[in-house]
């Protein structure tokens, strides 16, 4: 794996290590989940001519086609092993972490609405690494670079390496093009990748990380050294890297509410009303 080396690593907040170790690592991130208006969804895929149709899971876990649907953060883990398999399965990951992203309340980073993918109709000639459908090929072939996550993230946002012809996704920022290598790297890396948001980003920063200002000033090697150092608190805590990530967010949100306490108990789909 190509590393940028350790970079500064600030100290381990108390507060995160006393809260990822008090939660259940089994079931924390795999069920994080959201609501999806599927009905929406999928309407306004069919708007843009987008072939693909999203689905969610029910209250009693069965498959769900139409109305309030959710998402779980297992079931993109589930997307990415299938998107090994072809392209248009890999498309299908990306939306479903689209939608994920786009529903969640504490999370930000993708617009409020159905994305695109595709390169536009007027700047695909001449470009090989373009499917027929205007999908850029690196969305699949992504997958080959995922034990090297700052050049994964690189070669999905911008393209093939030099020398070499390609075409990067359209319409991806660094929030979403990180949860979907995320996803990827739960089935095909050793590695785990972890998502990147702006509110973890801030809270990174108010502990005293320097290697960037905002969200807005990362690059493909800042992602690297955002990557090296969750995985460096993760193993002072003892936990996933993916729980210290769930903290940053979580705790941003506290600071600046003032309301719920960073460490209340994460929600899960068992957590609902009448469940």
């Amino acid at each position: 794996m190509t590393t940028t080396g350790p970079g500064h690593v600030p100290p381990l907040p108390a507060a995160c290590a006393d809260w990822c170790r008090a939660q259940p690592p089994a079931v924390l991130v795999a069920d994080e989940y959201v609501k999806i208006d599927l009905d929406l969804w999928n309407l306004r895929l069919a708007e843009k001519g987008i072939d693909l149709r999203l689905v969610g899971g029910g209250p009693d876990g069965g498959r769900v086609e139409t109305g309030t649907g959710y998402l779980r953060r297992s079931d993109l883990w589930a997307a990415g092993r299938r998107a090994r398999g072809s392209l248009e399965e890999a498309v299908v990951a990306l939306y479903m972490c689209a939608a994920w992203l786009s529903s969640h309340p504490t999370r930000s980073g993708i617009r409020r609405g159905v994305p695109d993918f595709r390169v536009p109709d007027r700047d695909r000639s001449g470009w090989r690494s373009v499917s027929s459908h205007g999908y850029p090929l690196v969305l699949h072939d992504v997958v080959d670079w995922l034990d090297a996550p700052g050049e994964a993230m690189n070669l999905l946002r911008h393209g093939a390496p030099a020398g070499r012809a390609g075409r990067g996704v359209p319409d991806l920022g660094y929030p979403l093009a990180s949860l979907y290598l995320s996803s990827l790297a739960m089935a095909w890396s050793e590695q785990r990748i972890v998502p990147v948001d702006s509110a973890g980003i801030g809270t990174l920063i108010h502990a005293g990380w320097t290697e960037v200002d905002s969200a807005s000033r990362l690059t493909p090697r800042r992602f690297q050294r955002y990557l090296e150092l969750v995985q460096a608190w993760a193993n002072e805590c003892g936990v996933d890297p993916l729980v210290v990530e769930m903290w940053l967010v979580r705790d941003w949100h506290h600071r600046r509410s003032g309301t719920v306490g960073a460490g209340a108990a994460v929600r899960t789909p068992r957590d609902r009303p009448g469940q």
